[in-house]
Parts: structure tokens; C-alpha cells; sequence
């Protein structure tokens, strides 16, 4: 059920004349409700994957808080992420990766298997119940209950596109939930209709232009490919915003606060504050629980140094762009966009500490520099689009075989 469909239309129609009629002590019932109404629109399967994957990691959370043994409490958690990393890599990756095995030994004669098309918002809500689990395990949430959880995991307005949420800052405000009034109403029916703006006037357009980098054909020149990529850079951030914008407006018509996602992106003068600004939710999560743990893990060594940059630093950001890569959908062409990304920050950092620190006028702020250094990172992100907008990764060489 996407948000720009009359039948969503109809639906938080529905949902807001309900929730606002409500007392007080049923709204987060509401809520709940309508999460599981909202995913039983993409199937019986799905709602009994997403319901059983909820209660699951609620009970785990429960066992974690009455084990008091460390080690004890390592192994269920790491069980507990294991089983939510195994189900995403099942119905996201099962089909791609068994495929591309069965290709490369066909003589072992490898079945293909898994859905061939995953259940909605698996992503999401897999990495937020991977998160719950992590912080219950290291003592950051002490306190939760079986409606709090429910409401943070069936959250209708986040299931589509994010953003992802955190526990710590979303369940405090669901024993107060209320119907949005005055200048918060006013914002959120803003942030809906600025995100509806978005999708329908400016994402879903543009994409007659974005057209060749989504189906490549030989007939189609360097130039354009190029309109294709700039066009594509406006699809997707209008599309990503616009949907994030949609969450966060129905969110604050509830009286719930869910994360920004985008904070001007393409005016980043560097990938690092790119990436910083970018689906901010996905690259916060996987900075905390992919980057962080490598790092600290690494980081008792010396390790080798090349322009001041230690290589296990490159390697995590390498590992952190595969991750984000492989994140957006199952293909080599996901690696290969994450490898891009990653290459490009790996660049970057050795530019900065072999060179940028080396030259005074690099060192000082401009507006010349500024306009050049946004003008740059944003022509590396948009370069790298044809990797996940084409439909194989054999396409999108496609494309850039062109540029050479």
C-alpha cells in the first residue's frame, strides 16, 4: 500500500478518524490495529512473518532481561541477531545468492530457492528489532512493554520507507499519544503534503528522463546517460524525501516524533558529510552497529598508515558501504554501488590526509572551494546511480562501457 494510492488515501482517512475519536488509552491499540490491517494488504504470509519475527524478538528481550549472566545473555542476544539477519538474507538474498552459486558450479546442480519478491518493509523492520535486541543486551533499554513494542514495531507510517527508528526515543512517547492540534497539526498535515508534492509533482515525472539508466540500451549516447543519471538524483531523493516526509507528518499527526532521513544532501561538500545528510536513519544504524564495533575492533593494533589514513579505517567504510549497498536490494549490482561509495570515501580520506592537509589554500574555507567540493561529491553520487537503477548488474556495465 503505497502512501500516493487512493486506497492509502482512504485508509489513514479511516485510521485518523478512529484514532482521534479514541480515548486516550486505546490510541496505541489504534495504532496497532491499523499497522496489522496496513501489512495484511501485502498478504497473509507477510503479516504472519512480520507478527511472528515481533514477538519473537519481544520474548527474547524478555529472557535477555531476567538472564543476569553474561555470557549467558551474549549468546541469546547473538542468537536472537542471528536469526533476524538469517530471515532478511532468506527472503531478500536467497534467490540472487543461490542463483549466482548454481551459476558458478552449475555441475553441483544447486536448486534455486527463496521468494522472488521480498515482504514489504523486511529491511526495516529487521534492522530495528536487530537494534531493540542489541541495547536491551548492553542495558541501554531497561524498561519496555508488550503495547510499546508493538506500537515501535507496527508502525504503519514507517513501514514503507523508514525512517528506521530507535527504541530509546520512540516508545517514552507512546503512553502519552494524542491527536495532533493547532501549529503541530498545521506541521503535519505540511509534512504530508510537502511529501505527496514531492512524489507525485517532482519524483514520478522525472522519471520519463531517469528512463535510460533504469532500462540501458545500446542505442543510448554518453549524453544521455548523463540527463538519465542528474535526473535519477532527483527521482531518488524526491522519492526517499517525499515518503519520508509522508512518516514523519502522520507521525506528528499521532503526537509521535520519528527521525529526519534527508538534510540537504546534494549541498554536501565532501561524501563523508554526504553520507552524513543521506538517509540519515540507515547510515546512523549501520555507522553504530556495523562501523563501530569493526573499529573499536581493530583499533588496538598500530596498523599500516598510507597518507596518515589507517587501512582498517578504509576497510570498515568499505564494509559499511557494502552493507548499505546490499541493504537497497539483492544483486551484484548492490555490491558493486557500495564498493563505488565506499571507493569514493576511501579517496577522499586519503585526498584529505595526503594532500588537503598538505596545501594551505585547500585548508581554507571558500565559497569557490565550497561550490566546487559540493559540485564534486555530488557528481560521485550521481555517477554511481546506474549501479542500483539498472537491472542487473551485467546493465549497468552497460552504461558505463558507453562513458569509455
Amino acid at each position: 500500500m503505497f502512501f500516493n494510492t487512493w486506497l492509502f488515501g482512504a485508509f489513514a482517512l479511516v485510521v485518523v478518524a478512529v484514532y482521534a475519536v479514541a480515548p486516550a488509552r486505546l490510541r496505541a491499540y489504534v495504532l496497532v490495529l491499523a499497522g496489522l490491517a496496513f501489512y495484511a494488504n501485502a498478504g497473509p504470509a507477510n503479516l504472519l512473518l512480520i507478527v511472528a519475527a515481533t514477538f519473537a524478538t519481544y520474548g527474547c528481550a524478555r529472557l535477555l532481561q531476567s538472564t543476569a549472566q553474561g555470557s549467558r545473555r551474549f549468546v541469546l542476544a547473538g542468537a536472537a541477531v542471528a536469526a533476524l539477519v538469517l530471515i532478511l538474507c532468506y527472503f531478500k538474498y536467497a534467490r540472487w545468492l543461490s542463483a549466482a552459486f548454481a551459476t558458478v558450479v552449475p555441475d553441483w546442480h544447486v536448486p534455486v530457492f527463496g521468494p522472488l519478491i521480498a515482504p514489504l518493509a523486511i529491511s526495516f523492520f529487521t534492522f530495528e528489532f536487530i537494534h531493540f535486541i542489541i541495547e536491551v543486551r548492553a542495558g541501554r533499554i531497561k524498561e519496555f512493554s508488550l503495547k510499546q513494542f508493538l506500537v515501535f514495531a507496527l508502525f504503519f507510517p514507517t513501514m514503507v520507507a523508514g525512517p528506521i527508528k530507535r527504541y530509546r526515543t520512540f516508545a517514552p512517547q507512546i503512553d502519552g499519544l494524542r491527536m495532533a492540534g493547532g501549529p503541530e497539526l498545521q506541521t503535519a498535515l505540511y509534512r504530508i503534503f510537502l511529501g505527496l508534492f514531492k512524489k507525485i509533482a517532482i519524483a514520478d515525472p522525472v522519471m520519463v528522463f531517469a528512463q535510460p539508466i533504469f532500462h540501458p540500451d545500446p542505442s543510448y549516447t554518453v549524453g544521455t546517460y548523463l540527463v538519465a543519471m542528474v535526473a535519477g538524483s532527483i527521482k531518488v531523493y524526491y522519492d526517499l524525501g517525499g515518503y519520508s516526509d509522508i512518516a514523519i507528518g502522520f507521525g506528528l499527526l499521532f503526537g509521535l516524533r520519528v527521525p529526519e532521513n534527508f538534510a540537504r544532501p546534494y549541498l554536501a561538500t565532501n561524501v563523508l558529510d554526504f553520507w552524513q545528510r543521506w538517509h540519515m536513519s540507515l547510515t546512523s544504524w549501520v555507522r553504530d552497529y556495523v562501523f563501530v564495533p569493526l573499529a573499536t575492533h581493530w583499533r588496538g593494533g598500530r596498523g599500516m598508515r598510507v597518507a596518515g589514513v589507517r587501512l582498517s579505517v578504509l576497510a570498515c567504510m568499505f564494509a559499511v558501504m557494502i552493507v548499505i549497498g546490499i541493504w537497497h536490494g539483492a544483486g551484484w549490482q548492490f555490491v558493486i554501488w557500495g564498493l563505488w561509495n565506499g571507493g569514493c570515501m576511501a579517496v577522499y580520506q586519503l585526498w584529505r590526509g595526503g594532500v588537503a592537509r598538505r596545501i594551505a589554500w585547500l585548508r581554507t574555507p571558500s565559497p569557490l572551494l565550497s561550490v566546487l567540493s559540493a559540485g564534486l561529491t555530488y557528481a560521485s553520487f550521481t555517477f554511481g546511480l546506474g549501479w542500483i537503477a539498472a537491472p542487473t548488474a551485467a546493465d549497468a556495465l552497460s552504461i558505463y562501457r558507453t562513458f569509455f
